[in-house]
């Protein structure tokens, strides 16, 4: 009788660590797909962006005083973001260079009656890069 209440609570010693596994296993997996999922959503924001095309052109440039930059960064410019029916000024910043690539700034252009935003971002130079 001894042993057969052993073998009993052995099994349900089993299944009930097999529950509790599972079920970790369980929280661990969706949590695993949840980061996942948000982290797609963040990375793929770029390649899912709109354009932002707009009526209303740009103000003129401002004229910002470009710092003297340290050896490995360069300066993005300044320009007009378009943000809840407005153009509001972003001021230009320092930024850490990346080798083989030219900074192409944040740009307006002009699109019949129209004004489409670019945003900035790094080209690949064609030296030594087999292009």
């Amino acid at each position: 009788m001894n042993s057969e209440t052993d073998g009993f609570s052995s099994a349900m010693t089993a299944r009930g660590v097999r529950r509790r596994l599972n079920g970790t296993w369980t929280k661990a997996t969706r949590s695993l797909l949840l980061s996942l999922i948000l982290i797609g959503g963040v990375s793929s924001g770029s390649a899912l962006a709109r354009s932002i095309i707009v009526e209303i052109a740009p103000p003129p440039a401002r004229v910002e005083v470009v710092p003297v930059q340290r050896h490995g960064y360069t300066w993005a410019p300044g320009y007009w973001r378009w943000q809840r029916g407005q153009h509001v000024w972003v001021s230009g910043h320092t930024m850490r260079m990346r080798t083989g690539y030219t900074w192409t700034p944040d740009h307006w252009n002009d699109v019949g009656n129209r004004h489409e935003f670019k945003a900035g971002h790094w080209t690949r130079g064609s030296e030594g890069h087999g292009q």
